[in-house]
């Protein structure tokens, strides 16, 4: 047997270039995709413009939700009222000043420290403040206790005087009734006098019943004169002790309102210069006689605790009124040391005004007037020697033209 012949192989050759070549199935697929990817991304493109222009239509400031609106209304007036704060405390905004972030801390240390010191210098007012306010509380109930004490004698020297008045009409009436006895007296010795006369002119001896009768009357009219000297003696001393309770009510002045006008604007002065230094309280001693025409003509020193003048500062008291002209005030003011208590020390002084002002008014000249205030405790005359401010001081205030 022969094998069989195997169909010769063709030799491989070069490819005609005049001839095509067959088409590859897999090679035309890769061929067309591209273009198909590049379609497919041009309408994604034109989707998105699409989408974006859609939100852009929908999404617009006409169509915003109210409440965000409200909100971001309300952020930017917020920020606005911050802004015009800030320019109002004289503060710039790092972005419209051009600082720098260390600038702005420096500057914003340097307003801390600033508020800190107003704060503290706030604080340290706040504590005057509080301590000033307790001082004048404190003058305030001292003198709201002055002013009770006031009313309170007040009212006592005021039944005192109703008393005084009502014992003054009395003495009117028995002064009448002395006067009256006295007539009477007078009229039986006349009558006595009478009958010894007539007893004498007739040369014969009078009975023993008629001299025992004139005997008699004699002795009545002897008692009833001895009780009646005796009685007007006694009225006569009631009435001079409520001439001077009178006297002494209208001289001494217990508050400004009893001072007659000339004296007020003085005495103001001299209570507002307490606790003050003793150059100003020299200067407004030296403008007391130009501005008020008043001046001090003589100061009385007591010893601690008392109100009696010594016997030499009672003479030259009494001759002071003589030395002063007709005419004026004649003011006599008291005061006492800051030893001791506060209520005994004011009436100690007023004591000591009162003592002083009763001699200068019993010898005051025709047209002057008299009368004494208190100051009560007091340091201006000396505030190391407490004795010092145990004193009165007499004023003379002249009239104003």
């Amino acid at each position: 047997m022969t094998e069989p012949t195997s169909p010769p192989s063709a030799d491989p050759q070069e490819p005609d270039p005049h001839v095509a070549p067959a088409a590859d199935p897999s090679a035309t697929s890769t061929q067309i995709s591209p273009a198909i990817l590049a379609l497919g991304f041009i309408v994604m493109i034109l989707l998105g413009v699409l989408i974006t222009q859609n939100l852009k239509t929908n999404g617009g400031p006409g169509s915003e939700d109210p409440a965000l609106a409200q909100i971001k209304a309300d952020i930017e007036r917020q920020r606005e009222e911050l802004r015009r704060q800030r320019a109002d405390a004289g503060l710039i905004s790092g972005s419209a000043s051009g600082e720098s972030a260390t600038q702005i801390a420096t500057r914003l240390k340097r307003d801390a420290d600033l508020l800190a010191t107003a704060t503290a210098e706030l604080q340290s007012m706040l504590v005057q403040a509080n301590t000033q306010l307790t001082a004048k509380n404190s003058e305030l109930i001292s003198s709201e206790q002055t002013r009770q004490t006031l009313v309170n004698d007040n009212a006592r020297l005021q039944a005192d005087l109703n008393r005084a008045l009502i014992e003054g009409s009395n003495a009117d009436l028995l002064k009448r009734q002395v006067a009256d006895a006295s007539a009477k007296r007078d009229a039986l010795m006349s009558e006595l006098e009478a009958a010894r006369q007539k007893l004498s002119d007739a040369g014969n001896r009078p009975s023993t019943e008629a001299m025992a009768d004139v005997q008699r009357r004699l002795d009545e009219a002897t008692r009833a004169k001895g009780f009646f000297e005796t009685r007007v003696k006694e009225l006569e001393a009631r009435i001079a002790e409520l001439e001077s309770k009178l006297r002494s009510q209208s001289l001494f002045a217990k508050s400004e309102g009893e001072l007659l006008p000339i004296a007020v604007e003085l005495f103001r002065s001299l209570r507002k210069l307490e606790n003050q230094p003793d150059s100003e309280i020299s200067a407004a001693y030296s403008g007391f006689g130009v501005n008020l025409g008043a001046n001090v003509v003589r100061k009385l020193t007591f010893p601690t605790g008392s109100s009696v003048p010594a016997p030499e500062d009672e003479a030259s008291v009494r001759m002071l009124p003589t030395t002063l002209p007709d005419e004026g005030l004649i003011l006599v003011v008291g005061y006492a040391s800051e030893t001791g208590n506060v209520d005994a020390n004011q009436t100690l002084s007023s004591d000591r005004a009162t003592a002083v002002a009763r001699t200068l008014d019993a010898a005051k000249l025709p047209n002057q007037k008299v009368q004494a205030v208190y100051l009560g405790q007091t340091d201006r005359f000396g505030s190391r020697f407490p004795e010092r401010n145990q004193l009165c001081e007499i004023w003379q205030i002249r009239p104003r033209k």
